[in-house]
Protein backbone atom coordinates (compact mmCIF):
# COMPACT_ATOMS: atom_id res chain seq x y z
CA UNK A 1 0.00 0.00 0.00
CA UNK A 2 1.28 3.25 -0.98
CA UNK A 3 1.88 6.16 1.92
CA UNK A 4 0.04 9.15 1.56
CA UNK A 5 1.87 12.33 0.88
CA UNK A 6 3.42 13.68 4.72
CA UNK A 7 3.73 10.04 5.66
CA UNK A 8 6.22 8.23 6.52
CA UNK A 9 5.93 4.39 6.51
CA UNK A 10 8.26 1.74 8.16
CA UNK A 11 8.66 -1.57 6.15
CA UNK A 12 10.32 -3.78 7.83
CA UNK A 13 13.17 -5.91 5.82
CA UNK A 14 14.11 -9.16 6.14
CA UNK A 15 16.01 -10.22 8.83
CA UNK A 16 19.81 -11.19 7.61
CA UNK A 17 21.14 -12.93 10.71
CA UNK A 18 24.76 -13.88 9.19
CA UNK A 19 25.80 -10.08 9.71
CA UNK A 20 24.99 -10.59 13.24
CA UNK A 21 27.53 -13.08 13.40
CA UNK A 22 30.27 -10.57 12.00
CA UNK A 23 28.86 -8.09 14.35
CA UNK A 24 29.27 -10.59 17.37
CA UNK A 25 33.15 -11.66 16.15
CA UNK A 26 34.25 -7.73 15.99
CA UNK A 27 32.73 -7.30 19.34
CA UNK A 28 35.43 -9.87 20.38
CA UNK A 29 37.99 -8.61 18.81
CA UNK A 30 37.53 -4.76 20.63
CA UNK A 31 36.92 -7.05 23.81
CA UNK A 32 40.15 -8.55 23.64
CA UNK A 33 42.19 -5.23 22.56
CA UNK A 34 40.99 -4.23 26.15
CA UNK A 35 41.80 -6.65 28.13
CA UNK A 36 45.37 -6.26 26.50
CA UNK A 37 45.38 -3.04 27.88
CA UNK A 38 44.66 -3.91 30.92
CA UNK A 39 46.70 -6.96 31.09
CA UNK A 40 49.91 -6.53 29.34
CA UNK A 41 51.78 -4.83 26.07
CA UNK A 42 49.52 -4.96 22.86
CA UNK A 43 50.51 -8.44 21.03
CA UNK A 44 47.87 -9.92 19.41
CA UNK A 45 46.05 -7.10 18.75
CA UNK A 46 47.92 -3.84 19.00
CA UNK A 47 46.01 -2.21 16.21
CA UNK A 48 42.41 -3.95 17.31
CA UNK A 49 41.14 -0.36 17.83
CA UNK A 50 40.30 -0.55 14.21
CA UNK A 51 37.75 -3.32 14.61
CA UNK A 52 35.49 -0.27 15.54
CA UNK A 53 35.12 0.19 11.84
CA UNK A 54 32.87 -2.36 11.56
CA UNK A 55 30.32 -0.75 13.12
CA UNK A 56 30.62 2.71 11.86
CA UNK A 57 30.58 1.16 8.21
CA UNK A 58 27.56 -0.92 9.20
CA UNK A 59 25.63 1.76 11.30
CA UNK A 60 25.58 3.84 7.76
CA UNK A 61 24.78 0.90 5.83
CA UNK A 62 21.46 -0.06 8.49
CA UNK A 63 20.78 4.09 8.20
CA UNK A 64 20.75 3.91 4.50
CA UNK A 65 18.50 1.16 4.52
CA UNK A 66 15.79 2.24 7.17
CA UNK A 67 15.62 5.49 4.90
CA UNK A 68 15.02 3.72 2.13
CA UNK A 69 12.61 1.50 2.91
CA UNK A 70 10.39 4.50 4.95
CA UNK A 71 10.56 6.08 1.66
CA UNK A 72 9.83 3.67 -0.96
CA UNK A 73 5.91 4.61 -1.47
CA UNK A 74 6.30 8.11 -0.22
CA UNK A 75 4.44 10.88 -2.52
CA UNK A 76 5.99 13.97 -2.79
CA UNK A 77 9.05 15.46 -1.15
CA UNK A 78 9.92 14.54 2.41
CA UNK A 79 9.84 17.81 4.58
CA UNK A 80 12.37 19.25 6.82
CA UNK A 81 9.75 17.84 10.00
CA UNK A 82 9.24 15.33 8.75
CA UNK A 83 12.93 14.52 8.89
CA UNK A 84 13.76 16.28 11.47
CA UNK A 85 11.18 13.54 13.57
CA UNK A 86 12.83 10.67 11.61
CA UNK A 87 16.13 11.97 12.89
CA UNK A 88 15.03 12.27 16.58
CA UNK A 89 13.89 9.01 16.33
CA UNK A 90 16.69 7.34 15.22
CA UNK A 91 18.19 8.62 18.37
CA UNK A 92 15.47 7.74 20.80
CA UNK A 93 15.74 4.30 19.78
CA UNK A 94 19.29 4.21 20.49
CA UNK A 95 18.67 5.61 23.80
CA UNK A 96 16.49 2.83 24.64
CA UNK A 97 18.45 0.27 23.62
CA UNK A 98 21.42 1.37 24.93
CA UNK A 99 20.24 2.83 28.64
CA UNK A 100 19.42 -0.14 30.21
CA UNK A 101 22.78 -1.39 29.49
CA UNK A 102 24.27 1.25 30.52
CA UNK A 103 22.92 1.66 33.56
CA UNK A 104 23.66 -2.13 34.35
CA UNK A 105 27.31 -1.87 32.92
CA UNK A 106 27.56 1.57 35.58
CA UNK A 107 26.37 -0.54 38.52
CA UNK A 108 29.20 -3.42 38.07
CA UNK A 109 31.98 -1.04 37.78
CA UNK A 110 30.61 -0.02 41.12
CA UNK A 111 29.91 -3.58 42.87
CA UNK A 112 33.41 -5.10 41.91
CA UNK A 113 35.67 -4.40 43.98
CA UNK A 114 38.64 -3.67 41.65
CA UNK A 115 41.84 -5.68 42.72
CA UNK A 116 44.33 -2.61 42.03
CA UNK A 117 42.29 -0.35 43.77
CA UNK A 118 44.93 0.48 46.88
CA UNK A 119 47.77 0.98 43.76
CA UNK A 120 45.63 4.44 43.43
CA UNK A 121 44.36 5.50 47.00
CA UNK A 122 42.50 2.42 48.65
CA UNK A 123 38.76 3.28 48.04
CA UNK A 124 38.62 6.61 47.52
CA UNK A 125 40.20 6.31 44.39
CA UNK A 126 36.65 4.13 43.30
CA UNK A 127 35.06 7.75 43.83
CA UNK A 128 36.80 9.23 40.26
CA UNK A 129 35.13 7.06 38.12
CA UNK A 130 31.61 7.28 39.98
CA UNK A 131 31.77 11.22 39.82
CA UNK A 132 32.53 11.29 36.02
CA UNK A 133 30.16 8.44 35.58
CA UNK A 134 27.70 11.71 34.42
CA UNK A 135 29.37 11.85 31.10
CA UNK A 136 28.89 8.28 30.54
CA UNK A 137 24.99 9.13 31.11
CA UNK A 138 25.27 11.90 29.14
CA UNK A 139 26.98 10.04 26.40
CA UNK A 140 29.65 12.52 26.17
CA UNK A 141 32.81 10.73 26.40
CA UNK A 142 34.96 10.85 23.91
CA UNK A 143 34.19 14.70 23.27
CA UNK A 144 35.70 17.84 25.29
CA UNK A 145 33.28 17.71 27.57
CA UNK A 146 33.48 14.25 28.69
CA UNK A 147 36.60 13.07 28.15
CA UNK A 148 38.55 13.19 31.39
CA UNK A 149 41.71 12.18 30.96
CA UNK A 150 40.06 8.84 30.15
CA UNK A 151 38.53 8.59 33.53
CA UNK A 152 34.89 8.48 32.87
CA UNK A 153 34.35 4.18 33.74
CA UNK A 154 33.13 2.86 30.12
CA UNK A 155 35.57 4.72 28.33
CA UNK A 156 34.30 2.49 24.66
CA UNK A 157 31.46 4.93 24.86
CA UNK A 158 32.53 7.25 23.01
CA UNK A 159 31.87 4.87 20.16
CA UNK A 160 28.25 5.33 20.73
CA UNK A 161 28.44 9.38 21.49
CA UNK A 162 29.70 9.31 17.65
CA UNK A 163 27.21 7.18 16.51
CA UNK A 164 24.36 9.24 18.13
CA UNK A 165 25.64 12.34 16.45
CA UNK A 166 26.32 11.03 13.07
CA UNK A 167 23.57 9.05 12.82
CA UNK A 168 21.04 11.87 13.54
CA UNK A 169 22.99 14.23 11.09
CA UNK A 170 22.91 11.30 8.86
CA UNK A 171 18.95 10.24 9.32
CA UNK A 172 18.16 13.69 8.67
CA UNK A 173 20.25 14.22 5.07
CA UNK A 174 18.92 10.59 3.97
CA UNK A 175 15.37 11.36 4.62
CA UNK A 176 15.39 15.25 3.56
CA UNK A 177 17.63 14.44 0.21
CA UNK A 178 18.12 10.82 -0.08
CA UNK A 179 19.30 10.65 -4.02
CA UNK A 180 21.70 13.84 -3.14
CA UNK A 181 23.31 12.21 0.31
CA UNK A 182 23.81 8.93 -1.86
CA UNK A 183 25.65 10.02 -4.23
CA UNK A 184 27.91 11.98 -2.16
CA UNK A 185 28.42 9.37 0.22
CA UNK A 186 31.36 7.36 -1.77
CA UNK A 187 33.35 11.28 -2.03
CA UNK A 188 32.79 12.16 1.50
CA UNK A 189 33.80 8.36 3.17
CA UNK A 190 37.30 9.33 0.68
CA UNK A 191 38.08 12.78 1.88
CA UNK A 192 37.18 12.51 5.48
CA UNK A 193 38.91 9.23 5.88
CA UNK A 194 41.99 10.85 3.69
CA UNK A 195 42.09 13.81 6.49
CA UNK A 196 41.76 11.17 9.49
CA UNK A 197 44.66 9.22 8.04
CA UNK A 198 46.59 12.59 7.28
CA UNK A 199 45.96 13.86 10.90
CA UNK A 200 45.81 11.27 13.00
CA UNK A 201 49.06 9.16 14.83
CA UNK A 202 47.29 6.54 16.55
CA UNK A 203 44.30 5.01 14.78
CA UNK A 204 42.12 5.56 18.12
CA UNK A 205 42.95 9.26 18.77
CA UNK A 206 39.05 9.70 19.03
CA UNK A 207 39.32 13.16 21.04
CA UNK A 208 42.21 14.49 19.22
CA UNK A 209 41.64 18.25 17.20
CA UNK A 210 40.77 17.81 14.00
CA UNK A 211 39.48 21.35 12.36
CA UNK A 212 36.55 22.12 14.71
CA UNK A 213 35.53 18.98 15.81
CA UNK A 214 37.24 15.65 17.62
CA UNK A 215 39.00 12.88 15.66
CA UNK A 216 36.41 10.26 16.76
CA UNK A 217 33.63 12.54 15.12
CA UNK A 218 36.26 12.85 11.63
CA UNK A 219 36.13 8.98 11.65
CA UNK A 220 32.70 8.22 12.39
CA UNK A 221 31.47 10.40 9.71
CA UNK A 222 33.52 8.97 7.05
CA UNK A 223 33.08 5.19 7.89
CA UNK A 224 29.32 6.11 8.39
CA UNK A 225 29.45 7.85 4.49
CA UNK A 226 31.31 5.07 3.63
CA UNK A 227 28.33 2.64 4.99
CA UNK A 228 25.74 4.91 2.21
CA UNK A 229 27.68 4.49 0.14
CA UNK A 230 27.72 0.38 0.17
CA UNK A 231 24.24 -0.17 0.63
CA UNK A 232 23.70 1.99 -2.76
CA UNK A 233 26.29 -0.90 -4.10
CA UNK A 234 24.12 -3.44 -2.25
CA UNK A 235 20.80 -2.15 -3.76
CA UNK A 236 22.11 -2.77 -6.77
CA UNK A 237 23.23 -6.34 -6.52
CA UNK A 238 20.38 -7.59 -4.74
CA UNK A 239 18.23 -7.22 -7.86
CA UNK A 240 20.11 -9.26 -9.93
CA UNK A 241 19.72 -12.89 -10.12
CA UNK A 242 23.25 -15.02 -9.21
CA UNK A 243 23.75 -18.71 -10.68
CA UNK A 244 25.87 -21.52 -9.05
CA UNK A 245 29.28 -19.73 -10.78
CA UNK A 246 28.53 -16.38 -9.25
CA UNK A 247 27.76 -18.64 -5.58
CA UNK A 248 31.43 -19.97 -5.80
CA UNK A 249 32.64 -16.56 -6.78
CA UNK A 250 31.28 -14.65 -4.43
CA UNK A 251 32.37 -17.76 -1.48
CA UNK A 252 35.67 -17.19 -2.71
CA UNK A 253 35.92 -13.25 -1.99
CA UNK A 254 34.04 -14.21 1.52
CA UNK A 255 37.18 -16.38 2.33
CA UNK A 256 39.61 -14.01 0.65
CA UNK A 257 38.63 -11.00 2.56
CA UNK A 258 38.08 -12.60 5.98
CA UNK A 259 41.75 -13.94 5.20
CA UNK A 260 43.69 -10.82 4.21
CA UNK A 261 41.40 -8.73 7.25
CA UNK A 262 42.96 -11.23 9.90
CA UNK A 263 46.27 -11.06 8.53
CA UNK A 264 46.01 -7.24 8.45
CA UNK A 265 44.74 -7.44 12.26
CA UNK A 266 46.44 -10.07 14.33
CA UNK A 267 50.36 -9.15 15.21
CA UNK A 268 50.03 -5.81 13.43
CA UNK A 269 51.25 -2.58 14.84
CA UNK A 270 49.72 0.40 14.37
CA UNK A 271 50.05 2.27 11.52
CA UNK A 272 48.37 3.39 8.26
CA UNK A 273 48.21 0.29 6.79
CA UNK A 274 45.26 -0.67 9.18
CA UNK A 275 43.10 1.53 6.57
CA UNK A 276 43.61 -1.07 4.25
CA UNK A 277 41.35 -3.58 6.21
CA UNK A 278 37.94 -1.16 5.57
CA UNK A 279 38.25 -2.65 2.18
CA UNK A 280 37.72 -6.26 3.23
CA UNK A 281 35.44 -4.84 6.21
CA UNK A 282 33.38 -3.38 3.45
CA UNK A 283 33.03 -6.93 1.36
CA UNK A 284 32.43 -8.45 4.51
CA UNK A 285 29.43 -6.52 5.03
CA UNK A 286 28.35 -6.41 1.76
CA UNK A 287 28.20 -10.51 0.95
CA UNK A 288 26.40 -11.17 4.46
CA UNK A 289 23.60 -8.55 3.46
CA UNK A 290 23.79 -10.35 -0.37
CA UNK A 291 23.05 -13.72 1.21
CA UNK A 292 24.84 -15.70 -1.92
CA UNK A 293 27.43 -16.74 -1.33
CA UNK A 294 27.76 -19.93 1.06
CA UNK A 295 29.45 -18.72 4.55
CA UNK A 296 27.01 -16.07 4.37
CA UNK A 297 23.97 -18.96 3.99
CA UNK A 298 25.93 -20.54 6.92
CA UNK A 299 25.56 -18.25 9.01
CA UNK A 300 22.29 -16.92 8.22
CA UNK A 301 21.20 -18.78 11.46
CA UNK A 302 19.24 -18.05 14.75
CA UNK A 303 22.44 -18.71 16.90
CA UNK A 304 23.92 -15.56 14.86
CA UNK A 305 21.00 -13.66 15.42
CA UNK A 306 21.38 -14.32 19.22
CA UNK A 307 25.18 -14.49 19.42
CA UNK A 308 24.38 -10.43 17.73
CA UNK A 309 21.67 -9.41 20.14
CA UNK A 310 24.26 -9.98 22.52
CA UNK A 311 27.02 -7.63 21.53
CA UNK A 312 25.68 -4.67 22.84
CA UNK A 313 25.66 -5.69 26.21
CA UNK A 314 28.98 -7.13 25.37
CA UNK A 315 30.38 -3.67 24.37
CA UNK A 316 28.89 -1.86 27.45
CA UNK A 317 29.98 -4.36 29.68
CA UNK A 318 33.33 -5.70 29.09
CA UNK A 319 35.35 -3.17 30.33
CA UNK A 320 34.14 -3.35 34.13
CA UNK A 321 34.47 -6.78 33.80
CA UNK A 322 38.10 -6.81 33.22
CA UNK A 323 38.22 -6.48 37.28
CA UNK A 324 35.70 -10.07 37.60
CA UNK A 325 38.02 -11.73 35.13
CA UNK A 326 41.51 -10.99 37.83
CA UNK A 327 39.26 -11.32 40.91
CA UNK A 328 37.97 -14.81 39.62
CA UNK A 329 41.29 -15.74 38.07
CA UNK A 330 44.12 -15.11 40.22
CA UNK A 331 44.24 -12.31 42.99
CA UNK A 332 47.45 -12.98 43.39
CA UNK A 333 48.11 -12.92 39.83
CA UNK A 334 46.49 -9.61 39.74
CA UNK A 335 48.29 -7.89 42.89
CA UNK A 336 51.97 -8.96 40.82
CA UNK A 337 50.06 -6.78 38.16
CA UNK A 338 49.49 -3.94 40.60
CA UNK A 339 52.59 -3.64 41.76
CA UNK A 340 54.08 -3.79 38.29
CA UNK A 341 51.73 -0.39 37.67
CA UNK A 342 53.15 0.95 40.40
CA UNK A 343 56.54 0.70 39.27
CA UNK A 344 55.73 2.03 36.10
CA UNK A 345 54.33 4.88 37.65
CA UNK A 346 57.07 5.75 40.03
CA UNK A 347 59.92 5.09 37.19
CA UNK A 348 57.66 7.29 34.87
CA UNK A 349 57.99 4.69 32.13
CA UNK A 350 56.73 4.42 28.79
CA UNK A 351 53.80 2.94 28.10
CA UNK A 352 55.48 0.59 25.32
CA UNK A 353 58.05 -0.60 28.08
CA UNK A 354 55.25 -1.71 30.22
CA UNK A 355 54.70 -5.41 29.91
CA UNK A 356 54.22 -7.08 33.52
CA UNK A 357 52.85 -10.52 32.38
CA UNK A 358 52.55 -12.25 29.93
CA UNK A 359 49.40 -13.42 28.44
CA UNK A 360 47.73 -16.61 27.56
CA UNK A 361 45.21 -18.21 25.16
CA UNK A 362 43.47 -19.72 28.06
CA UNK A 363 43.55 -15.76 30.04
CA UNK A 364 41.53 -14.74 26.74
CA UNK A 365 39.34 -17.47 26.63
CA UNK A 366 38.47 -17.34 29.84
CA UNK A 367 37.81 -13.85 29.99
CA UNK A 368 35.38 -13.88 26.71
CA UNK A 369 33.49 -16.39 28.54
CA UNK A 370 33.34 -14.22 31.39
CA UNK A 371 32.11 -11.60 29.57
CA UNK A 372 29.67 -13.65 26.94
CA UNK A 373 27.64 -15.36 29.88
CA UNK A 374 27.64 -12.19 31.67
CA UNK A 375 26.27 -10.26 28.86
CA UNK A 376 23.77 -13.34 28.03
CA UNK A 377 22.62 -12.77 31.42
CA UNK A 378 22.11 -9.09 31.26
CA UNK A 379 20.00 -9.16 28.18
CA UNK A 380 18.11 -12.05 29.75
CA UNK A 381 16.84 -10.25 32.76
CA UNK A 382 16.57 -6.72 30.74
CA UNK A 383 14.46 -8.59 28.99
CA UNK A 384 12.05 -10.44 31.73
CA UNK A 385 11.82 -6.91 32.94
CA UNK A 386 10.68 -5.31 30.04
CA UNK A 387 7.99 -8.10 29.49
CA UNK A 388 6.85 -7.30 33.13
CA UNK A 389 6.66 -3.83 32.85
CA UNK A 390 4.57 -4.14 29.65
CA UNK A 391 2.07 -6.68 31.34
CA UNK A 392 1.91 -4.10 34.48
CA UNK A 393 1.11 -1.63 31.88
CA UNK A 394 -1.66 -3.68 29.88
CA UNK A 395 -3.32 -4.72 33.26
CA UNK A 396 -3.96 -1.07 34.50
CA UNK A 397 -5.08 -0.04 30.50
CA UNK A 398 -7.55 -2.82 30.88
CA UNK A 399 -8.40 -1.92 34.68
CA UNK A 400 -9.29 1.87 33.54
CA UNK A 401 -11.54 0.81 30.38
CA UNK A 402 -13.47 -1.65 32.81
CA UNK A 403 -13.70 1.10 35.74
Amino acid sequence: MAAGAGTLISKKSKKVSSVEFWRFIFTVLVCLYHLELYFTRGKLFPSGTSAVEFFFILAGFLTAMSADHRLRGYEGEVSTKEAAAAAVSFVSKKLKAIYPLLIVALIINYAIPSPFAFSFGGKVSQLGPIMNSEWDLLLLVGTPFGFNNGMAPIVPLWFLTVLLIVGYLYTFALHRKYELTVFLSPVMGILFMSYFGLKSNLILDFNVQMGFVTAGMIRGIGEMSLGVALYSLYNRLSQKRLGLVWTIILTLLQLYAIYRFFTLTINQQVSLDNFRRIVYIMIIILLSFLNKDVLSRLFNNPVSRWLGSISLAMYLCHYPLVDLYFLLLNKAKARFHSGAISKFLSDMGGYRGFNPIPMSWKDRLFYMLIVIVCSAAIVIIIGLVNKLIKRLRAKKKRQLIMA
